[in-house]
């Protein structure tokens, strides 16, 4: 059976978490979305060497990352994103084409260096309807098609306002979303004004199918027949083949959009030719049934979401420092505990197994990566950080999960000495904020290590791409 899953799904997956957010916690389905990081040791601790493994989708996966989740920290900003495609001169475009799945290599949208987003509505042709280089960049933002003096005509859709470049702009994705409204003075009121001038079953433009042979432009003549009204085209031909079909009535058509028609569900184009044969040309219309411009998530074709923190310092006490991790994931609704159900709702909030010693811990103890803390009881675990009189560690399959015990003497790798865990009557072993083996894991990322110091702003960008 051959069978396609439609970017109509993908997007709607996606919509799901984009739909219900407004922070921390998703709208009335009390959903909560995190990112969280982890893994402090090195890929191959007993080997000594730090290659960044690729995660597999099973189930043992998700239980390693839990082992080794440091902290979370609630998403701050969401969008959804597509391939960036920046405009440069001298570069070959294609026109929006209704035929064409995902975002091919010759892209038919670009963003130009004012972060405004255009779709390709025309490109620019020479006498014999063969593509050419795009020279002009455009710089209109408004709901015009004005032709290019290199040809090209470019359908303005948006502009990436500043605070949305510094959240989800990067050189591999840039962000794309639907404006419900907008005042005069908002940054997207262009955007929201293209989207209420969208017109519902225009015909973009047309696709030769096959060129045929025998066609002479001057008795060769189309006509669009369906249920719309208004759409005209001319033909392009070159050596009797019809090379291609523009909207319009003629080369010299000013404004297209005037003979783009509206209202069409149905449509094709029949060609009359006294010498021509075998041509077939079929219209191009927008993804969207309301017209191009009005969802440029669907015009764009956006199948990936991006979601963003970025953590400064320790993040409240909640993140380590001095330390690294190699893990980032998307955490659906991890709770407090797993006996009382409680979701976890805050800002910020630490995985990591705490227990506090008897005296303070030397400032000036510096633990290398994957340092080991162990105890007279066998019990021992991996060193994340260290904060006076208290340890923040982990424990996994290579440590083992022997529980330390008050009382206990227990060693710093590369501390001398010893220190004595505090007795249970004084809190020496403090709960996480989060029960590790609680809620969803929607993605994990594998990366090399990222230091984290008191200094450090990280700028996190996770991107689900189906």
């Amino acid at each position: 059976m051959a069978a396609i899953i439609t970017d109509n799904i993908k997007r709607t997956f996606l919509s799901q978490i984009f739909d219900e957010a407004t922070g921390t916690k998703l709208g009335d389905s009390n959903n909560n979305y995190y990112i969280a990081v982890g893994r402090s040791q090195q890929w191959d601790p007993v080997g000594n060497a730090d290659t960044v493994t690729t995660p597999t989708v099973t189930t043992r996966t998700e239980k390693l990352f839990r082992y080794n989740v440091q902290s979370v920290k609630a998403i701050e900003a969401f969008s959804h994103v597509v391939p960036t495609k920046d405009w440069t001169s001298n570069t070959q475009y294609a026109m929006y084409n209704d035929n064409t799945s995902g975002h091919p290599t010759t892209s038919y949208y670009i963003r130009t260096n004012e972060n405004n987003v255009y779709v390709c509505i025309r490109t620019g042709k020479d006498t014999a309807g063969n593509i050419q280089v795009s020279t002009v960049k455009p710089t209109h933002t408004n709901t015009t098609l004005p032709k290019e003096t290199d040809g090209y005509i470019w359908k303005y859709m948006y502009t990436i306002s500043t605070a949305d470049t510094n959240f989800f702009v990067t050189s591999n994705y840039m962000p794309v979303k639907y404006i419900d409204s907008a005042a005069s003075t908002d940054a997207y009121y262009a955007q929201y004004v293209v989207q209420n001038a969208a017109v519902s079953g225009q015909i973009l433009g047309y696709r030769v199918v096959t060129g045929g042979s025998g066609y002479d432009s001057a008795t060769t003549t189309l006509t669009v027949t369906g249920n719309g009204s208004g759409a005209k085209c001319y033909p392009i031909v070159g050596a009797g083949v019809l090379t291609g079909v523009e909207v319009g009535e003629s080369a010299g058509t000013t404004d297209i959009s005037t003979f783009m028609g509206a209202g069409y569900k149905e449509a094709s184009v029949r060609i009359t030719s006294p010498g021509g044969t075998n041509a077939e040309v079929v219209p191009i219309f927008a993804h969207d049934s309301n017209g191009l411009g009005a969802n440029p998530i669907k015009d764009l074709r956006a199948t990936a979401m991006m979601f963003h923190i970025k953590p400064e310092g320790n993040v409240g006490a909640k993140w380590i420092l001095n330390n690294d991790y190699r893990q980032i994931a998307l955490w659906k609704n991890p709770l407090v505990d797993s006996a009382s159900k409680s979701k976890f709702v805050g800002n910020a909030g630490t995985c990591l197994k705490r227990m506090r010693t008897t005296a303070t811990i030397d400032t000036a103890y510096d633990f290398s990566n994957d340092a080991e803390v162990s105890g007279d009881s066998n019990a021992k675990g991996w060193i994340d950080f260290c904060d006076s009189d208290t340890i923040w560690y982990h424990q996994d399959e290579q440590s083992g999960f022997t529980p330390f015990r008050g009382g206990e003497t227990i060693s710093l790798e590369g501390l001398g000495g010893t220190k004595t865990v505090r007795s249970y009557d004084n809190l020496h072993n403090i709960r996480p904020d989060i029960d590790r083996f609680s809620g969803e894991l929607f993605f994990i990322n594998n990366s090399s290590q990222q230091t984290r110091t008191a200094a450090s702003t990280d700028d996190v960008k996770l991107v689900i791409q189906l």
